[in-house]
């Protein structure tokens, strides 16, 4: 940690809850809409792996034969209005985001919308005189975004995460001072399968009394290309070039040694980078002088990066898959008590 930047986050801390404090006591109103809404959030800026959780609370809604609406921030990408996403776009990702492009690819059922304004494009969504009628608004990243009423406050933490972490930034990688988890209605662990027991439990040690606390691991069960499946094991004994551009390269780094040698060139962006042609040129390059045998990148980075490369079969992404741990399916459970 750095002590310098002490003064920084309690001034960042200040602000922020005097803002929340302003939503608690009612002096700022939400926008509530005319169905459920379910915020799925984080405390920290990024990396606790909210996408794939995101994704499975969504196929659980599908399940129950719900409509629903995703609401996401076109967070830097070209939409500013908000829109719905068209995943058909020639520049889907660069225009919509690339996680927004990606829960709508997974989904081809659910309407995902983006703006700069997650209340106002709810109210986007769910007033425009074309769209249909949902009965479940999701809000991603939405746990800050308080302007927008929701019935279900998930909050995602990273177990990998370390308990020192959780100062505010920029101190720390915390959006709001750890108290700020009263609000949750849930608290989702992910990540457990590759926690360290000890770290994990100081952070435990620090969960406020009475939220209920569910637990998921991520595993890569498979790689894609677009057209082809690659088993995991189809990867021993071969070097591995990875590039991405995500909030927590070193855990995508650590699952992917599981399965083979990483190479020393592997590339890493800001999270959320948006690639570029020149970006493609050098990542093909630098991955043919590694001497490297597989191109690997996220799901969330292929969806940006695919079209770019002379030879987009040879970039292979991560499929997630994502494991209770505890009672299964508790997490559908409480998403289904919502309409019951």
């Amino acid at each position: 940690m750095k002590p310098y930047l002490k003064p920084l986050s309690f001034l960042y801390d200040r602000i922020v809850g005097f803002k929340n404090s302003l939503y608690d006591r009612g002096v700022i109103g939400a926008y509530k809409p005319e169905v459920k809404v379910i915020s799925i959030g984080n405390l920290t800026v990024g990396g606790t792996g909210k996408t794939p959780i995101t994704d499975f609370c969504l196929k659980a809604l599908a399940q129950d034969g719900k409509k629903v609406a995703v609401v996401s921030r076109s967070y830097r990408a070209d939409a500013s209005a908000s829109t719905r996403v068209d995943v058909t776009h020639p520049h889907a990702a660069r225009y919509y985001g690339d996680e927004p492009v990606l829960l709508a690819q997974a989904n081809p059922d659910v309407n995902v919308f983006v703006g700069d304004s997650k209340w106002r494009t709810a109210e986007y969504a769910t007033n425009h005189p074309h769209h249909p009628k949902f009965d479940v608004i999701v809000v991603d990243d939405g746990f800050q975004h308080r302007k927008l009423h929701r019935d279900l406050n998930i909050v995602i933490l990273d177990a990998t995460e370390p308990w020192a972490n959780y100062q505010v930034v920029p101190e720390g990688r915390a959006r709001e001072s750890w108290d700020g988890l009263q609000r949750a209605d849930l608290i989702l662990f992910t990540k457990c399968n590759l926690a360290d027991e000890e770290s994990l439990k100081v952070v435990q040690n620090h969960l406020p009394l009475g939220k209920e606390v569910l637990y998921f691991g991520y595993q890569i069960v498979e790689l894609g290309n677009g057209s082809e499946i690659m088993s995991t094991d189809e990867l021993k004994g071969k070097k591995i070039f990875l590039v991405s551009a995500i909030a927590r390269p070193d855990v995508f780094e650590k699952m992917m040694r599981v399965y083979g040698e990483i190479s020393k060139k592997s590339l890493h962006y800001r999270d959320h980078h948006q690639y570029t042609n020149e970006d493609a040129q050098k990542i093909w390059a630098e991955f043919e002088k590694s001497g490297a045998d597989v191109l690997v990148t996220t799901s969330k980075d292929a969806v940006k990066l695919r079209r770019l490369l002379p030879d987009p079969n040879k970039l292979w992404s991560t499929n997630l898959q994502v494991t209770e741990f505890g009672t299964k399916g508790r997490l559908h459970e409480v998403i289904g008590q919502l309409f019951s």
